[in-house]
């Protein structure tokens, strides 16, 4: 019984992780948690239906048995080769797993010579800041980077206005929020000014705000209106939030 239960739970753990990273609906959670294997079988047939995408499923659960499988990959690329491509790569997988302080090592070690003043490495650090809740260096690469045109739209840069939020610089947050406010662009960064009109008490304006994307979501059509269709879901979150507030 045993042997049967461990695979099972592996292929549980890696729907639920799945579901979570792609901001899956309630439904499926109760689907893959109560229901075990006929939940994760609808739900691996949902979600992945041809051969490329079995085989993304096939590494996935090879990762959520062996957590650190991903990460030992990458330190035998970067050991057999150490270039920026591999402390790259490996950065990457060092915050995706919370290890910041390893992420945030690796990516300033790539910043010499011609990369020193690489944007999307600064960005990387930045962010991995974020997630570790250091606010004070996001504000400050934040403020290196402003300068740069790779960082006007990224969505990171939602994360250098939160950041200035939190160190007490509000009002200068907001304005960086609002120069990423663009009309059916930039979703992710205006559902996190959405979230922060919400923070610092701007109900009116985070009314209208919510209902100008959710008529920019109603013009959408195929493919377009499926790609964003976790932002209307946030949308309709926040509306439901403002309603029992």
């Amino acid at each position: 019984m045993i042997g049967f239960y461990t695979p099972l739970l592996a292929l549980q753990a890696f729907c639920l992780y799945h579901a979570y990273s792609n901001r899956a609906e309630q439904r499926w959670y109760w689907l893959i948690i109560f229901f075990p294997g006929f939940g994760c079988a609808i739900y691996l047939y949902h979600n992945f239906y041809n051969r490329k995408s079995i085989e993304t499923l096939a590494e996935g659960v090879k990762g959520v048995v062996n957590s650190n499988y991903k990460i030992e990959q990458l330190e035998k690329a970067l050991r057999f080769s150490d270039n920026v491509t591999n402390k790259v790569n490996l950065a990457d997988a060092y915050a995706s797993y919370g290890r910041y302080d390893d992420a945030i090592s690796l990516y300033k070690d790539c910043l010499t010579g011609f990369m020193a003043d690489d944007p999307v490495i600064r960005i990387k650090i930045l962010f991995t800041a974020f997630l570790q809740k250091d606010y004070e260096t996001v504000v400050t690469y934040g403020e290196q980077l402003e300068s740069e045109t790779r960082f006007k739209k990224a969505e990171e840069r939602a994360a250098y206005a939160w950041a200035l939020h939190y160190t007490g610089k509000t009002e200068q947050a907001e304005k960086v929020f609002m120069e990423m406010d663009s009309s059916y662009t930039n979703y992710r960064q205006r559902i996190e000014y959405c979230k922060f009109l919400k923070e610092t008490g701007k109900l009116e304006e985070l009314k209208s705000k919510l209902q100008e994307m959710s008529e920019e979501l109603e013009h959408l059509k195929g493919p377009e209106r499926k790609f964003y269709r976790h932002v209307a879901r946030e949308i309709r979150d926040l509306e439901a939030s403002m309603a029992k507030a």
